[in-house]
């Protein structure tokens, strides 16, 4: 018992000398470290064009999940060839810049890459270092029309809005992943009865470098209306809905469905170019086949309060007669005006909605007479610009530049063709459409107030509408704190 009382005494004895003795322990905080700015270039712009129209049914023509290429796609490029700058195609080849602009043009047989590479990390991006599109005509028993796009920025959120699941009618979203980093995409898809619940919607794998098809009517099967929302994790991506009609037997028409502008209570529609209006008239009367070769407004209204819609149609002319809709649009849910009454002739179209809503114009042309067919383009709402932009002109078949100036004077523009530059007057709110040369690029300047502007080619009558974009990736400044 005495030990034990001992050794007790002992272990306190040393544990009350160790505290007494040890270093002691000074809290304090240090010096406040200040913030350093540094500033980050914009990464490399890369523009990416999707590739040839696909055909459904892979090799065999019989499988519904496989897709083949057909033919070659033009893509039309212009590029500022800016000092200290390379641009690099998608096979390695170089371009070296060394000051001059240079427009060419070249076919693509699968998705393709641009890359301006730049050493100074210095040069100021968009339209004006590089512009690309593409279109294709495609003729076979599978496929028919001419189908023209923009070559896209890779981003993580689209939205598509046009296009028919409907019988007869073939919508495919092509997604393309050209980062180095594996995607996955959700979708909503909304239609005239509102959103989708279908299965499959969620976790889509898009796989680095890969390019994956997906028919709408998987989803929602025969919807007569489409507008489609895309959101990319982990990969930037680029989206298209390529949209064919079938009628009988028979292909006939095509287009792409580009991705378009923001919600907005205000648009500007440039490039209705209507032609073959008297052929498309004669083709609704005679073939129930043919009741959607008419020119049309859609309207998707996200949230949960109808849209008042007034959408007003202007011709260039004074002989050019347009019409005015006046509409009701359901919350969340697309709806389909048509636009009637429409005579060749250059029109614009401007809507203006109480709540913010998508829109875009579907518009047609047909022959009836030797070598007959019909065909169409959707046409997104134009981004307004103050700025100079560049876009580059399809060396194949006829291009107009649509320009329009909604505001409530009358503002004048520099169009630069080449090497050749006009100046024109666009009064306050009318539309001008100038006859573009074929290979060249085009750079659009506005004086004193915002312009709006499409593309309009006609390759052997069929149409495509190109939007003028300004592509670009943001630079900026961070602070760095290091503690």
């Amino acid at each position: 018992m005495i030990l034990r009382v001992m050794r007790t005494a002992l272990v306190v004895s040393l544990v009350t000398a160790a505290f007494l003795l040890s270093p002691k322990l000074i809290l304090g905080s240090t010096e406040k470290v200040t913030a350093v700015d540094h500033n980050v270039s914009a990464r490399d712009l890369t523009i990416t064009c999707t590739g040839p129209a696909l055909l459904a049914g892979g090799t065999s023509g019989t499988s519904v999940s496989s897709f083949k290429r057909t033919g070659t796609s033009l893509i039309s490029e212009s590029y500022s060839g800016a000092a200290g700058t390379a641009l690099i195609k998608p096979k390695g080849s170089k371009i070296t810049g060394y000051g001059n602009r240079q427009d060419s043009s070249e076919r693509f047989k699968s998705v393709g890459s641009l890359t301006v590479a730049d050493s100074t990390g210095s040069v100021a991006q968009g339209s004006s270092l590089l512009t690309v599109n593409q279109i294709q005509l495609v003729q076979n028993k599978k496929l028919r029309g001419l189908l023209g796009a923009p070559c896209l920025r890779a981003r993580s959120e689209f939205w598509l809005v046009g296009g028919s699941a409907a019988v007869g009618r073939e919508a495919l979203l092509i997604l393309s992943n050209p980062s180095q980093v594996d995607a996955t995409v959700d979708l909503e898809i909304y239609t005239e009865n509102g959103i989708s619940h279908s299965a499959g919607l969620t976790g889509i794998s898009v796989p680095a470098g890969k390019t994956e098809v997906l028919p709408m009517a998987a989803f929602v099967f025969r919807a007569d209306s489409l507008a489609v929302h895309v959101l990319s994790h982990g990969g930037s991506i680029t989206a298209l809905i390529q949209q064919k009609a079938i009628r009988g037997l028979g292909a006939s028409g095509a287009d792409y469905i580009a991705p378009t502008i923001d919600s907005s209570t205000e648009s500007v529609l440039p490039g209705i170019l209507v032609r073959g209006s008297a052929d498309s008239n004669k083709l609704r009367k005679e073939d129930d086949r043919y009741s959607d070769v008419q020119q049309l407004l859609r309207v998707f209204v996200p949230g949960n309060n109808d849209a008042q819609v007034i959408f007003q149609v202007l011709g260039t002319d004074s002989k050019t007669f347009g019409t005015v809709l006046s509409v009701t649009a359901p919350a969340g849910k697309v709806s389909d005006f048509e636009i009637q009454g429409l005579a060749d002739g250059d029109y614009v179209g401007y809507l203006k909605s109480d709540i913010s809503v998508y829109s875009s114009v579907r518009l047609v042309r047909s022959k009836v007479s030797s070598g007959s067919f019909t065909d169409f383009a959707w046409i997104n709402p134009a981004e307004s610009f103050l700025s100079a932009r560049v876009i580059a002109i399809p060396n194949s078949g006829i291009s107009k530049l649509s320009l329009v100036n909604p505001s409530d004077a009358s503002t004048k523009v520099s169009v630069k063709f080449g090497s050749q530059i006009i100046k024109r007057n666009v009064a306050a709110g009318a539309e001008i459409v100038l006859r573009a040369p074929a290979g060249q690029s085009v750079t659009i300047t506005p004086s004193d107030k915002p312009i709006y502007a499409n593309l309009v080619v006609d390759v052997t009558g069929r149409v495509a509408v190109l939007p003028v974009l300004d592509e670009k990736n943001i630079g900026g400044t961070v602070q760095v704190s290091v503690y």
